[in-house]
């Protein structure tokens, strides 16, 4: 699991940041994904059929989104937090401001 989402849950849950993390089917077994949810503190979604990242056209493994619902459900922010995940948090804290 990556410590920066772990962090990133327990700092802003409270001001509303909810993680949802997606794992791939085609690229995990549903005993490991099990496993690492139960470690989570956050919510952990088991795509069977891989069509989240399908229909989101990923190309690169971890990709992560910002979502708000402030003017309807809409990506401001999409990115791989591990380059660089302070640019990540920026992208956070903006969007929790707004």
């Amino acid at each position: 699991m990556q410590p920066h989402l772990v962090r990133w849950q327990q700092t802003y849950g409270s001001q509303g940041l909810q993680i949802v993390y997606v794992d791939d089917a085609r690229r995990d077994s549903l005993a490991n994904a099990q496993r690492m949810a139960a470690q989570a503190p956050f919510a952990w979604y088991y795509d069977a059929g891989g069509r989240w990242n399908t229909a989101c056209e990923v190309q690169a493994y971890p990709t992560a989104y910002i979502v708000t619902q402030r003017t309807g459900y809409r990506v401001v922010w999409e990115g791989i937090p591990v380059f660089n995940p302070a640019a990540t948090e920026q992208a956070i804290v903006a969007n929790l401001t707004r």
